[in-house]
């Protein structure tokens, strides 16, 4: 019997690998025949998750900075990832203003207050990584031939290699320096490349694609225009296979009936809910007063009777307690404590929505998915400097493409808001056509297939590329 063929998957992002963990994606590719999968994340933690899908499917830890190096030759490869850490933001940076993205010009205008935090996170916002000649496409892509010269290598990634002779690496995303190690490792060894798009804003946010990728899966049609719009990639090498962490939305047996979801979450038979999917303070530091004026408005019957305010935290929030505590002792409100939580339950949690508040979160698309209303927060706060009001973020090229659907009603003030939640209260129907508008442009194929579209193409592209054993 012919040995199995190995794929290695490298995810260094924690919501990525939820996306794959927590859907089909990981569970089929452990039970695919004569395929064995490793998993690379930046999370130990996730070897438990994993354990219970079978020998099959493995975790490795990926090469990450403050790793305790084994020796003096992992001592100086970690910093020679720090120093090419640097020269990926400056990639980053540079590309995004080649390419004259809106959203990242946005970005450099705003207040250093706005963009220190984001520093933190890792974005490009220092204003002079693109000196000299910040549009000089030359300097780009000298620039990325030598940050692809090989000095990045990693003994860790070398011994990965060695011991498991993949037969093809599958990239989570596309744009990650974390990845670097890996991809010089595969180019190396001539081990073919699968990219998967790991999120909607990516190709216009994130900076250049890795080298050598043969074939992008992508999450929809208005994705691949912006891969091969901006990256140059052959739309003929991109395969739309859908959202993998919407497959949930048509699982019937996911879908609690509305009084039944009420009773599971605590709330009284026939309550209406406002639901607010919040942000961490750096993108969302005006949340916390619009929750309190929703809540007050709320009490005042601004609304109608019977009609709970619910804020639920980002996953990553770490200042729950003293932004919204004071909200938590409310009787009409429920805070929703950080957490990654289940795909299930935040299906149940958006479909049962009167409507749902974001400030250019992700779960307007959700919402959308689940023909919900979403509404989209775009404060004109003229208290702030233009470039750090709410608003701004409207205008990033992903966001502008799903807002001209206008399946996502955007409010510029807070009695804007007041009005969309009361119309939408009012009547849960509003502009349902421009809801199945940006469906079709943005989240199709709902179909809850999207996980086994991608684990056949991941297998279609091993056989392709001639990995697949003998």
């Amino acid at each position: 019997m012919s040995p199995p063929a190995t794929i290695l998957v490298l995810s260094p992002f924690d919501m990525i690998t939820r996306n794959m963990v927590a859907t089909d994606v990981a569970r089929r590719l452990a039970e695919e025949p004569g395929l064995r999968t490793i998993l690379a994340t930046r999370n130990d933690g996730d070897a438990a998750r994993l354990a219970a899908l079978g020998q099959q499917i493995t975790h490795e830890p990926m090469v990450r900075f403050l790793r305790a190096p084994r020796n003096w030759r992992e001592r100086a490869a970690e910093a020679l990832l720090t120093a090419g850490y640097g020269l990926h933001l400056v990639l980053t940076h540079r590309f995004n203003a080649v390419r004259g993205f809106k959203g990242h010009q946005d970005r450099l205008a705003q207040s250093w207050a706005m963009r220190k935090p984001a520093l933190r996170e890792g974005l490009p916002v220092l204003r002079f990584l693109d000196k000299p000649f910040p549009r000089s496409r030359g300097l780009l892509e000298g620039l990325g031939r030598l940050y692809w010269a090989g000095w990045q290598r990693h003994p860790r990634a070398v011994e990965l290699f060695d011991r498991e002779t993949p037969n093809m690496v599958v990239l989570a995303h596309c744009q990650n320096h974390f990845v670097a190690p890996y991809v010089l490792e595969a180019m190396r060894r001539g081990v073919p490349i699968l990219g998967v798009n790991g999120s909607w804003d990516q190709p216009t946010t994130k900076g250049p694609l890795v080298p050598g990728i043969r074939r992008m899966l992508a999450q929809s049609r208005n994705v691949v225009r912006d891969l091969t719009e901006h990256h140059g990639f052959s739309a003929d090498d991109c395969v739309v296979v859908g959202w993998p962490q919407m497959d949930v939305y048509a699982r019937p047996d996911a879908l609690l009936e509305r009084d039944a979801f009420l009773r599971q979450v605590g709330l009284p038979p026939g309550r209406r809910y406002i639901l607010v999917g919040a942000y961490t303070e750096r993108l969302g530091p005006h949340e916390p007063a619009m929750c309190r004026w929703i809540a007050d408005a709320n009490a005042r019957g601004m609304f109608g009777p019977d009609v709970t305010l619910w804020i639920r935290c980002h996953p990553n929030e770490t200042q729950a307690a003293e932004r919204f505590g004071d909200l938590e002792k409310r009787p009409d409100v429920v805070v929703e404590k950080p957490g990654m939580g289940d795909l299930a339950g935040l299906a149940n949690l958006v479909r049962h929505a009167a409507c749902v508040v974001s400030s250019a979160g992700t779960i307007s698309l959700d919402a959308v998915a689940l023909d919900t209303p979403a509404i989209a927060v775009a404060f004109e706060d003229v208290s702030l400097p233009f470039h750090d009001r709410p608003s701004r973020r409207y205008d990033m090229e992903h966001y502008a493409a799903v807002m001209a659907t206008g399946g996502v009603r955007k409010v510029t003030s807070i009695d804007e808001l007041g009005a969309a939640i009361a119309a939408y209260l009012a009547d849960p129907a509003r502009d349902a056509a421009e809801r199945a508008l940006l469906r079709a442009e943005h989240l199709e194929p709902l179909d809850g297939r999207s996980a086994e579209r991608t684990v056949a193409e991941i297998v279609r592209a091993l056989r392709d590329f001639g990995g697949a054993a003998a």
